[in-house]
């Protein structure tokens, strides 16, 4: 019995000598990500370069400006144009979170692009379909501006306005502040709301 309490004491101390040292390595790692981060704001071609290749097109901005958070680096990016020529539209002032946590936790993205303060119109047709109005991109013909910004992970929008059209229902209404999160799981969008009346 005394060398089963002994055995059981000893693992416990190794795991709790294991569990200190990963803490202190991520703690390490998460300091020295913390120091480096502002040098990617004098490469802003580099970090335009990785949007690009995530989204699978050409993407450019005016300027970065980076900042840690307790979920990793994120990038405030000003005037973030996606595309080029005649199909390029412009986004706007975004930013873009690279989470540490992705792959850790289910469900967490790799990276979020959020983007502020649109103006956003569900409407139902006859036929019984919905389509969303107000999404950067949309202006160009036969554009989808998901599929532009899908690549670059979770699309949130916040503080946005939302009109809810659907005549047919007998639903016509306008929430002045809402938050929206979509994501693409397969052929599927999933979408998160939050609103305030």
């Amino acid at each position: 019995m005394t060398a089963l309490r002994r055995h059981l004491r000893m693992a416990r101390r190794g795991l709790g000598y294991t569990v200190a040292i990963a803490l202190v390595l991520v703690a390490l790692v998460l300091g020295v990500a913390s120091q480096v981060l502002p040098l990617a704001e004098r490469n802003p071609d580099r970090i335009a370069q990785w949007l690009s290749q995530r989204a699978g097109r050409p993407l450019a901005f005016d300027r970065v400006e980076t900042e840690w958070t307790r979920r990793g680096p994120l990038l405030r990016l000003d005037n973030l144009r996606v595309g080029e020529g005649g199909q390029a539209f412009t986004v706007g002032d975004a930013e873009m979170l690279v989470s540490i946590y992705a792959g850790l936790l289910p469900g967490t993205p790799l990276s979020e692009l959020r983007v502020r303060g649109l103006d956003l119109t569900l409407e139902r047709t006859p036929d019984g379909r919905w389509h969303a109005r107000g999404l950067p991109g949309q202006q160009q013909s036969g554009a989808d501006p998901f599929d532009a910004l899908e690549r670059l992970g979770e699309l949130q929008v916040i503080d946005a306005r939302l009109a809810v059209v659907a005549p047919a229902l007998g639903i016509d209404t306008h929430l002045p502040q809402v938050d929206l999160r979509l994501r693409v799981d397969g052929q599927r969008l999933r979408a998160g709301v939050r609103a305030w009346p």
